[in-house]
């Protein structure tokens, strides 16, 4: 990779993600670090193993947001108090809440909560408040984008080992009663007993004597992966020693009864012996199961991965399992849980006893011998993890309650806390749990520790995923030799790359059983002592050539040894060879029989040599043995391998100029099988788009017609059924780096070829149904062309580029920019006929196109990209169907929701933003539609973004919300243009047009509020009709006041939604925040009073005595009478929600109150001057708004701002309000005033709380 995307630092966009390698497995090895040059599909397949992960950092856009305003209880006038009463109230609440600590305060919105200032008495207080925090007190921008048709989602990055549950083995000691005098080793590996296979590959481990012990050798652990718990998985433990001296001491008494412990010459005898015989045998063997049957599968959460693994502990069973004892003694309190899972310490008593050799096969025979188990203890200790490599964090609070469901006292269905193993059962003398403390154990214990033996899963090979890591190796397991004559006789396994001269020594790649210690040169079976059925278990793994010829094959010589002690260490003797050419047996798993021959003469591979050969055994296959080839590198499949083998010769022109052969091969990609093709997929589509943009036109079309058809079959044929497929995703965001540079990039050549399939098929020639299909996987080419494009960008500028500024945009070539306008230019006839039709695939592709301008226009000049939105507006201009007409909102929503929306320019560069041009006239153009939905989704569109932008920690200087208000102040024209289309919205969009005019008015500048009211009076006082509405649509009433039927008796509608609405006011995602938070509400068994799972509140919103069931059931008894009412819905809320519900209420009414009234309070001091135009004979435009101030439920908050406020009004204006013209005005004001003041003046002139009214 260039450094350009080394890291992500100031002004890039890329970081480069290193990819986790198991630490398990050796780097590449000498026999894949040769040159790769002259075989470009393995340099291709490698650097895709070795490649970091390439994430572009802003395709998902970013947000962050300014802390949320806490609200203040506000205090509002009752039916039958008075001021006194009401301060009173209000100052006892605030004792109380000043009490309350900020951990106790529940939080009302996704974003973190400061305290603010809410002091001063003056005409300035309604600057402090804006309605839209209370408005939209759920906002959550997460929430908000994810309900976007087509939204595209992230996926984490790709993980090395998709398998959810990891187990970690640890072999803590060994132990005889008989005492440990001599080295024992053995292997562990996953086995599955039913289908009696191997899982994974062996564990080594060793046990020395004390006197020999290496304290280094006791801490390696063997870390295993498991799909799923299942009861058929289990460890297969076994055991081996020194092979048995003839006439020495046997293994017999590690097991007999008299007498127990080892003579001191029987101890000397094993323990010389054992340092001259460098040869094994089976000693003994275990297999443990790792879950109870009843744990397992599908009939409870043990089948989940993500799960705790102990749902219950009801039943029993007769195995011998490890990890259920861990539930029981988690639940008793007894083990300490190490973070990342929990531990246990397994005592294996039931060591099986072996007298002769075996093969795993026969383990489980019914008919197989029992001998008298070892009497010796093996110490395990066992450990889940589980796989968080890709856990998401939890959302905010705002819109998914997740804050709240985490304060609940980590209820969790009732599991939270059972951080244990499941489904453990124990039998008697078997297997015995010792507790475990973490805090006397130096290790914090995970599978990352490099020392760790990460045992390779061989289900990967079976798995329908691409491969993540480069492992290219063969697993060897010997199985039987039949001889007629008995014989000592272990068998030597080597690879060679010819067969020209047996002296020379073989090639260096078998794996060592130690750890730290180089390849070598063979490995070798343990010894099967006197028998002429010779069986053996053992596992030889052999790291293979990066490119094997038919001369590399596989040598096993079979070896006789004299296991007597003389005067040296017995020497091995030579009995025969056998040989295997591995290119004749590539299988994933293939069982094979040969002859044994007596010797190997030069060129034993050469078919003429074959008659001159002497075999044992009159040349019968007397040896069984068993391969497994576990291969990134190497595909199975015939049809790739071709396919492979062509690319080289195309890459290298060694082919010929036409190239039918690889066209063939490329044909022939459609009908590989799909496990084969998913595994080796990014290669694969890396080779194609290499074809694609440096192959000739034939060439080009049918690579991009085979890349469509796979990326068909991985969209359909894979499990996940999302629209955008995980590995389709994972390849575009992570893996595709566009060939680090060493290529030209892809996206010319991939336009190229897609435009012109999409102009010969607008041209009416046949196509063929790829069409189709690249229509359905328009998201992946696109997002693809984009990639290329920003790589290219990153690259260009990266060297020059200035510390702390940002790439400048990608010129993109005249050519490539009209071949990109000609294939959107197609695709959008495509959205537009198909829409017409109604089908569905044009709603996604249309999600994809915008998609695709939104990506641009971080990449490329922003005015190419408004050519392209432009081109779209044309398409789609004025009103179209209903369904059209909903795509270009769609379409509108995803670009508008870009980071740097607000500061995109205008098309001309005198122009201000193009964007925001556009969606203001669109929205408008919608709102004047019949269509309710579509109303509702561009009212919902504009309160989002106006949203996203007030919150918006990068736009919260006062000249950055100017600049943004100015952008959409010219919809307030239109309103007041066309005020028949405002009062043909129902009350809900109503509101929501008017809480952004209320904000647009608040950031905006004084001059311009003055220049917009001198246009004309008849435009003034419709400005001030949209005041009064907001006034009257926000309107606070108390719970019990005309909210029987739903609305307010002074709403001009009553709507009745399909959705749960609690509140009139409030905007429609707080009320779907509401409906999501009782849904979630989990009440464990227990007393209400500690049922809540909102359980950390503040003192003044505690619950009234009364059980909140009892609550509940007369909210539903009063449903029930009159219907589903807005009081019943508020009534069936949680006491806490319908707190904070009442909360944002009260502060939004009083926010509004108080914006209108500084918004007339700057229009009297403009009205003083003269400068704006108005009825000065009558100032209607003042006594209509202070007139529906004064009869409306107000807030203590307001009447201190509304004293003075009125107080400089009337000394500006005073003669005029006060001229038999306003007769009827004065009469108002006079009644409300004596109605406030109507607490006793004696009371009044001693109490210290109303002083503000002097």
């Amino acid at each position: 990779m260039e450094p350009a995307v080394a890291t992500a630092g100031e002004g890039q966009r890329f970081k480069r993600i290193p990819r986790q390698a198991w630490s398990g497995n050796l780097e590449l090895g000498p026999l894949l670090n040769e040159s790769l040059d002259h075989w470009p599909h393995l340099n291709e397949l490698v650097q895709c193993y070795k490649a970091d992960f390439v994430k572009d950092d802003c395709k998902y856009g970013h947000y962050e947001s300014v802390a949320s305003p806490s609200f203040q209880n506000q205090i509002f006038e009752g039916p039958d108090t008075d001021i006194e009463t009401e301060l009173q109230l209000c100052n006892a609440r605030h004792s109380k809440s000043e009490d309350a600590t900020e951990d106790d305060t529940p939080s009302t919105s996704g974003r973190q909560i400061y305290e603010t200032e809410s002091s001063g008495s003056s005409s300035k207080v309604h600057c402090s408040l804006s309605p839209l925090p209370a408005y939209e007190a759920a906002f959550d921008w997460e929430n908000e984008r994810s309900l976007i048709f087509g939204q595209r989602v992230p996926e984490s990055i790709p993980a090395i080992s998709n398998s959810g549950l990891k187990i970690t083995v640890k072999v803590l000691s060994l132990s005889f009663q008989a005492g440990l005098v001599e080295p024992f080793s053995g292997t562990i590996c996953l086995y599955n007993r039913d289908r009696r296979e191997r899982l994974s590959e062996d564990f080594y481990f060793h046990m020395l004597p004390t006197d020999m012990q290496d304290q280094g050798s006791l801490d390696r652990r063997g870390v295993f992966s498991l799909d799923a718990p299942s009861p058929s998985v289990c460890l297969l433990i076994q055991l081996e020693k020194a092979a048995t001296e003839e006439g020495g001491v046997t293994p017999s008494v590690y097991s007999r009864k008299e007498p127990v412990h080892l003579a001191e010459k029987e101890k000397q005898k094993l323990q010389v012996w054992s340092r001259i015989m460098p040869y094994k045998e089976s000693f003994a063997w275990a297999m443990i199961p790792l879950f109870e049957s009843n744990r397992a599968g599908g009939l409870s959460d043990a089948a989940s991965p993500s799960s705790p693994l102990a749902p219950s502990l009801s039943g029993s069973s007769s195995q011998d399992s490890i990890v259920d004892p861990i539930s029981k003694l988690a639940l008793d309190g007894k083990v300490n849980h190490y973070s990342s899972g929990s531990s246990v310490i397994v005592e294996i008593s039931n060591l099986n006893k072996v007298k002769e050799s075996y093969i795993e096969d026969s383990l489980q025979d019914p008919k197989r011998k029992v001998h008298k188990p070892v009497k010796g203890v093996l110490r395990l200790e066992v450990e889940k993890l589980h796989d968080d490599h890709n856990d998401v964090d939890n959302a905010s609070e705002g819109g998914s309650m997740a804050n709240d469901l985490n304060d609940a006292g980590d209820i969790n269905n009732g599991r939270s806390n059972r951080s244990s193993f499941d489904g453990i059962h124990s039998s008697v003398n078997s297997i015995a749990i010792a507790k475990k403390d973490a805090h006397h154990n130096g290790h914090t214990s995970n599978a990352e520790n490099v020392d760790n033996f990460q045992a390779f899963d061989f289900r990967v090979l079976t798995r329908s995923e691409p491969f993540s890591q480069l492992f290219h190796c063969l697993y060897v397991y010997p199985l039987t030799v039949s001889l007629s004559r008995k014989r000592n006789l272990f068998v030597r396994v080597e690879l060679r790359k010819d067969d020209s001269d047996i002296r020379k020594p073989p090639l260096e790649a078998v794996h060592p059983r130690e750890r730290n210690t180089m390849l070598q040169k063979w490995g070798h079976t343990q010894i099967a002592v006197g028998t002429r059925m010779a069986s053996y278990h053992d596992e030889v793994k052999i790291s293979l050539p990066a490119l094997l010829t038919p001369q590399h094959h596989l040598v096993f010589t079979f070896f006789h040894v004299d296991l007597q002690m003389k005067l040296e260490a017995p020497k091995p003797v030579i009995i025969g060879y056998s040989v295997l050419p591995l290119s004749t047996h590539i299988q994933l798993l293939s069982d094979v029989s040969l002859p044994i021959l007596r010797e190997l003469v030069p060129h034993y591979l050469q078919e003429s040599g074959k008659e001159r050969m002497d075999y044992l055994e009159d040349g019968k296959t007397v040896f069984r043995l068993r391969l497994r080839l576990c291969s990134s590198l190497f595909p199975i499949n015939e049809r790739i391998r071709d396919f492979f083998v062509e690319y080289d010769r195309h890459t290298l022109h060694t082919s010929p100029p036409w190239g039918s052969e690889l066209l063939e091969a490329i044909n022939s990609l459609k009908n590989v099988e799909s496990t084969a093709l998913l595994q080796f997929l990014q290669p694969i589509l890396n080779m194609l788009l290499h074809l694609i943009g440096d192959g000739g036109e034939t060439l080009q079309v049918a690579a991009f017609r085979a890349m469509v058809n796979i990326l068909t079959r991985v969209q359909q044929e894979s499990s996940d059924g999302a629209e955008r497929n995980r590995f389709l995703i994972n390849y575009v965001d992570f893996a595709f780096d566009d060939f680090g540079d060493r290529q030209a990039p892809v996206y010319p050549g991939l336009t190229t070829v897609w435009g012109s399939l999409a102009r010969s098929k607008a041209k009416g020639y046949r196509v063929g149904p790829v069409y189709d299909d690249v229509l359905a996987m328009a998201w992946f080419f696109l997002e693809l062309i984009v990639k290329s494009m920003g790589l290219e960008q990153s690259r260009l500028f990266y060297h020059n580029l200035p510390l702390g500024e940002d790439v400048p945009p990608l010129q993109l070539k005249e050519g490539v920019f009209r071949c990109i306008m000609q294939l959107f230019d197609c695709l959008l006839t495509e959205v537009h006929e198909r829409c017409k039709k109604g089908l569905s695939l044009a709603k996604r592709l249309n999600s994809t196109l915008a998609f695709f301008c939104y990506d641009l226009l971080s990449i490329i000049e922003p005015r190419q990209v408004f050519e392209l939105v432009s081109l779209y507006m044309d398409k789609f201009a004025g009103v179209c169907q209903s369904v059209l007409h909903d795509c270009k909102l769609t379409f509108l929503q995803i670009i508008c929701d870009h980071d740097l929306f607000v500061e995109m320019p205008g098309r001309d560069p005198s122009d201000r933003n193009y964007l925001s041009s556009v969606l203001i006239q669109e929205i408008f153009l919608t709102l004047d539609h019949d269509d309710l939905s579509q109303r509702a989704k561009a009212a919902r569109i504009l309160v989002v973004l106006i949203c996203k932008h007030e919150f918006d920690a990068r736009y919260q200087k006062s000249e950055d919300k100017l600049y943004i208000a100015q952008l959409y102040f010219p919809l307030i024209g239109q309103i007041l243009d066309e005020m028949p289309v405002f009062y043909n919205l129902n009350a809900i969009e109503k509101r929501e047009v008017l809480v952004v005019i209320l904000q647009i008015v608040r950031n905006l500048d004084d001059a311009t509020l003055i220049k917009a009211w001198q246009q004309s009076i008849a435009r003034t006082r419709l400005f001030f009709k949209l005041l009064e509405e907001c006034i009257i649509h926000f309107e606070h009433n108390k719970t019990g006041d005309n909210m029987l039927l739903g609305a307010s008796s002074r709403s001009p509608d009553v709507e009745h939604p399909a959705s749960p609405k609690y509140s009139e006011r409030l905007s429609p995602s707080v009320n779907t925040y509401l409906s999501e938070a009782s849904r979630h509400e989990i009440r464990p068994q227990g007393t209400p009073e500690n049922g809540y799972m909102w359980n950390r509140v503040s003192p003044q919103l505690s619950s009234p005595n009364q059980p909140y069931s009892l609550r509940e059931a007369l909210a539903q008894a009063q449903s029930s009478r009159i219907g589903s009412t807005a009081r019943a819905l508020r009534e069936s809320l949680h006491p806490v929600l319908r707190q904070k519900m009442e909360l944002w209420e009260e502060n939004l009414s009083t926010a509004v109150s108080l914006e209108v009234l500084g918004i007339t309070e700057k229009f009297s001091v403009a009205a003083g001057a003269r400068s704006i135009t108005t009825d000065y004979a009558k100032l209607d435009c003042v006594t209509s708004i202070l007139m529906g101030l004064l009869s409306r439920n107000q807030s203590l908050a307001f009447w201190k701002a509304f004293l003075p406020v009125v107080y400089n009004i009337f000394n500006v204006h005073g003669a005029t309000l006060m001229a038999r013209e306003n007769d009827r005005f004065l009469k108002q004001i006079a009644f409300h005033l004596l109605r406030l003041v109507r607490v006793d003046v004696r009371r009044a002139s001693n109490s210290n709380e109303i002083r503000w009214f002097s």
